[in-house]
């Protein structure tokens, strides 16, 4: 009777972008479902396979915001720009997490930035929602 293969305990296995996207996807399943907790560690788990998931970064960002965890929203917005510097929704998102944290001039300078990316992509409504935000933050 022949021996079955068994698996090396020792292997390493690579995570794929497959896998990423599979946390990713269940991230988002549980950030609409208003668990924001378990999307940040399911956001957290893709972007540990996929150190440069755009889209895991930019939904994690939206996350800590609506946790008011400010910090973390910005620095996860700033690195989904820079992946990404015309990701007009994450200067939008971290000039209103610097808005809470009250750092008017940041809030102000990326909500702008925001609003004149929105304005060269052809999204009008995000464009004056934008200005509208602006009016409320800008001294």
């Amino acid at each position: 009777m022949p021996v079955a293969a068994q698996a090396d305990p020792t292997a390493v296995v690579t995570p794929t972008l497959e896998d990423a996207e599979s946390y990713f996807s269940q991230g988002r399943f549980q950030h609409e479902k208003g668990n924001l907790e378990a999307a940040i560690a399911l956001y957290t788990e893709a972007l540990a396979m996929e150190s440069d998931y755009l889209l895991a970064y930019a939904s994690r960002a939206g996350a800590y915001g609506a946790l008011a965890e400010y910090d973390a929203a910005i620095s996860d917005y700033t690195s989904a720009l820079e992946l990404d510097p015309e990701l007009a929704a994450a200067y939008g998102g971290r000039g209103v997490a610097r808005y809470y944290l009250e750092d008017i001039n940041g809030s102000v300078a990326d909500l702008w930035q925001a609003a004149q990316l929105y304005r060269a992509q052809g999204d009008e409504v995000s464009y004056f929602v934008t200005l509208d935000l602006l009016s409320g933050v800008a001294p």
